[in-house]
């Protein structure tokens, strides 16, 4: 089960992991100055030099993040993961190589930098081979049993084995259904039924129990996961695990009821106060650093197709409220005169060339830092979509709407969980990563979407 840190949800796994890279880096960063140095001298250098160390780990760790070296979803024993373990350490030398000579007062000797980095490559790829072995093994595994047969637990189970190193293992289902009793679905035996879940519990050392049945539960099924409950075994219905194993919320499984808890349970204070006033401050200085680049990308604009630069268009925010969003026009100057609104495709023949580069690399909306400023906006929220769009989507998609709950982004989740949605389909996933943000939202997922943002900006990500 995740734990919460600055209330963002994090997997007791990822929170192993992550303070085993910091044991790694710190380590490695008294090894290198033992060796080269002595205990002695190296103890003395490295307390005079504390914000050239402390530089080096956050430049790794923030790399390793960037390159998705945290994703649970991963095969560490790859050899795929080993060589972006060193890539990333190599990109992780060249920025501290970079930082160091901007900066001489936060220079280390090049002999210990050296030995560094060799010892936290070479570490973190046996520390993340060890990771996965050890995760195998079965004293790391939780016996688990998913109530339910029917799609709902079907569909789970697919989730469970897609993903890696859940660390679940599904021992099988339970079904009040006669005819499913003794079915295999999937490799996976439907044990018996709810009245065999105690003796379940205690024959197979079950430690979770995933609750897949839609709608309202049986009063003697209540009573068994209170009693479950209160005799140390974990109980989780499938919107919460398919969240915790994809960042997602699936609309599909869910009803108005578990969206209303959700709502009602959800902090207040940081998206009505904090966020705002943050947000704000940012984006003000944000706009003035990027006065220059978009001065560039204008100039760019103009030149490379007729028609005006700047290209604003009403959008749909927060509470239905309509607003004037602006961005830089990426395509021909009244693209859809002809058709009306239609999705953005793949190799648009209406994208100009500038503008499939600005798309790319999502240069096209660093004027929205002013829908921020002046308030109709966040950094960080869903994308504004427009009335026409709003209209068909709520049509064909569940809780289409709950969208309009919090302002909307710059960047986002869904944004950098998946790329431009140009269909029913796309939108449809996209939701569910916006779903996601709205029910855990607070400043560190902020942060961290904000850091994944500036991974796709420098690599290019866009669409």
């Amino acid at each position: 089960m995740p734990v919460t840190v600055f209330n963002y949800p994090v997997s007791k796994r990822q929170l192993i992991l992550s303070l085993g890279d910091l044991f790694i880096i710190n380590s490695s960063i008294f090894l290198s100055v033992i060796i080269r140095l002595g205990f002695i001298d190296g103890w003395i250098y490295m307390r005079d030099n504390p914000l050239s160390f402390l530089l080096t780990g956050l430049t790794f760790v923030l790399i390793f993040f960037f390159t998705e070296l945290y994703d649970m979803r991963r095969d560490y024993t790859s050899i795929n993961t080993i060589i972006t373990v060193i890539g990333a350490s190599a990109t992780a030398f060249v920025i501290i190589t970079f930082l160091f000579y901007v900066s001489w007062y936060l220079r280390i000797g090049r002999g210990v930098f050296a030995i560094l980095c060799f010892l936290i490559t070479f570490f973190i790829i046996w520390w993340r081979i060890l990771y996965s072995y050890l995760l195998d093994q079965p004293m790391f595994n939780r016996n688990t049993v998913i109530i339910g047969a029917g799609q709902m637990g079907r569909f789970i189970l697919q989730e469970i084995k897609q993903s890696r190193k859940t660390g679940l293992k599904i021992i099988g289902f339970l079904d009040d259904d006669v005819l499913k009793k003794d079915d295999m679905i999937d490799g996976i035996p439907v044990m018996g039924n709810r009245y065999t879940l105690s003796n379940g519990i205690h024959k197979y050392n079950i430690q979770l129990i995933v609750v897949a049945i839609a709608g309202e539960k049986h009063p003697d099924l209540i009573k068994l996961l209170i009693q479950c409950s209160w005799n140390g075994v974990d109980i989780v219905d499938v919107p919460t695990l398919y969240e915790q194993l994809t960042g997602k919320i699936p609309f599909y499984h869910v009803d108005d009821m578990w969206m209303l808890q959700i709502v009602i349970g959800r902090s207040k204070l940081y998206g009505r106060l904090v966020k705002p006033v943050l947000e704000t401050f940012f984006a003000l200085i944000l706009f003035v650093l990027f006065i220059p680049v978009m001065a560039v990308i204008a100039l760019f604009v103009k030149i490379g197709s007729q028609g005006k630069v700047l290209y604003i268009q009403e959008r749909i925010g927060k509470d239905n409220k309509r607003f004037k969003m602006i961005k830089f026009r990426t395509m021909a100057e009244d693209a859809e005169l002809n058709t009306g609104a239609v999705y953005a495709a793949d190799n648009d023949a209406r994208i100009t060339g500038i503008g499939r580069f600005l798309r790319k690399w999502r240069l096209d909306e660093t004027p929205q830092l002013f829908n921020v400023i002046i308030g109709n906006m966040s950094l960080v929220g869903p994308r504004p979509e427009r009335q026409v769009f709003i209209k068909e989507f709520e049509e064909a998609i569940p809780f289409y709407r709950q969208r309009l709950a919090v302002r909307p982004g710059l960047t986002g989740w869904a944004q950098v969980k998946y790329p431009y949605a140009s269909s029913i389909e796309q939108t449809k996933e996209k939701l569910q990563y916006d779903l996601y943000y709205i029910k855990n939202m607070c400043c560190l997922l902020d942060l961290v979407i904000l850091l994944k943002t500036v991974n796709v900006v420098l690599f290019g990500q866009g669409k």
